[in-house]
């Protein structure tokens, strides 16, 4: 197997500048690996914000100009790693053709190319390495469950035998509207083939969290999730990806960059285990789903009662009452007892959102009077 340990030299992480990424490198470092934080331009604003926060942690060296979209960018940074924890993407709120100067400007294409283009520019780099041992990827569980979820019955359990792609008409599945989740189910296949054709020297584990929420580091990794719990505690409406009520499954990001690390630390035949190299990272702190406007608001009310909170819409544009009902079951069951990953309350997750938001000044709370 090829397991990796703080020994065994400094290890590569890309996307430092995203929420996950930063997470990943603080958590490598309270573990003693000496980092190579990668990320796309510290001269940006969100590179600014990343460098500083970065600069102050011990064991890390920021490589800069490290570009999904460009070749041989990463090589610098891979050089001399043990492990690489391949965590940058493209997503849908920051494909906007300016967030991704080299890319089309298409928000679908430029998505699904931050998967496959990107990884073929970090596989390449891996190869050129010759000491990288152990890829650890951040796919999604859009990797995993999606629109064959219509089909299933009520209370069925995602795992990590499960792919989005199954049982789905391909027209429907090559429609832009699934970039993401095509994205990352071809990434997943296409990493596991190149980690095949490296002939033992590396391998290659992929994670599938659900929605990664959890206290922010520095100002630029508000987006997403994040985002909208801090919209609800500072009196707004939510905006993305719609006004709309709607459940919330919610993965600690502190929980899975532990599991991260712990897969790569890990000697276990991986790949022969229960749906091979996968680990979703799902489960809501021990509860499968939450819906936004009523769970997850009364979490926040609770440890904030004195705010003014914000409301998801229930009614559509038509005048149309919202119906939700969560069908499906999710949990991190392989990655607790296979790694030993641990999971803590959400309770606990949402308040660090909200407590972290107001405590960097990204929300004002609106209070009640």
């Amino acid at each position: 197997m090829a397991a990796i340990s703080p020994k065994d030299g400094p290890v590569a992480v890309t996307g430092c500048s995203g929420f996950t990424g930063g997470h990943m490198v603080r958590e490598l470092v309270h573990h003693g690996y000496q980092v190579r934080a990668c990320i796309r331009d510290a001269s940006s604003w969100r590179g600014r914000d990343c460098l500083e926060y970065l600069q102050r942690l011990a064991s890390v060296d920021v490589i800069d100009g490290c570009d999904l979209f460009t070749h041989g960018s990463y090589n610098e940074a891979f050089k001399g790693c043990a492990g690489v924890f391949h965590v940058a993407a493209v997503l849908g709120n920051s494909a906007d053709g300016k967030s991704q100067p080299l890319g089309s400007g298409d928000v679908a294409q430029d998505v699904y190319d931050g998967g496959m283009v990107g990884t073929q520019n970090v596989v390449d780099a891996i190869n050129a390495s010759g000491s990288v041992r152990r890829v650890v990827y951040t796919s999604s569980m859009a990797a995993v469950s999606g629109a064959k979820g219509a089909s299933l019955p009520s209370g069925y359990e995602w795992t990590e035998t499960d792919w989005a792609s199954d049982d789905v008409n391909p027209d429907h599945w090559d429609h832009p509207r699934n970039a993401y989740a095509k994205s990352k189910v071809d990434t997943e296949h296409f990493i596991n083939a190149a980690a095949d054709a490296s002939d033992g020297i590396w391998d290659a584990i992929t994670m599938m969290p659900a929605m990664i929420c959890g206290p922010i580091l520095f100002k630029a990794q508000v987006g997403q999730w994040i985002e909208q719990i801090g919209r609800i505690a500072g009196g707004l409406e939510p905006t993305w990806l719609s006004k709309y009520d709607m459940y919330y499954n919610i993965i600690d990001v502190r929980d899975l960059v532990k599991a991260h690390r712990l897969a790569a630390e890990s000697a276990v035949d991986h790949k022969n285990s229960h749906g091979g190299n996968r680990y979703v990272m799902h489960g809501s702190g021990g509860r499968s789903a939450l819906r936004f406007g009523t769970e997850v608001t009364a979490v926040i009310n609770e440890h904030f009662p004195s705010f003014k909170l914000g409301k998801p819409a229930t009614v559509t544009s038509q005048g149309k009452t919202i119906t939700l009902e969560s069908r499906h079951l999710n949990d991190c069951k392989k990655a607790k007892e296979v790694l030993g990953a641990t999971i803590r309350p959400v309770e606990d997750t949402i308040r660090d959102v909200v407590e972290t938001s107001v405590e960097l000044g990204v929300i004002t709370p609106q209070l009640i009077s």
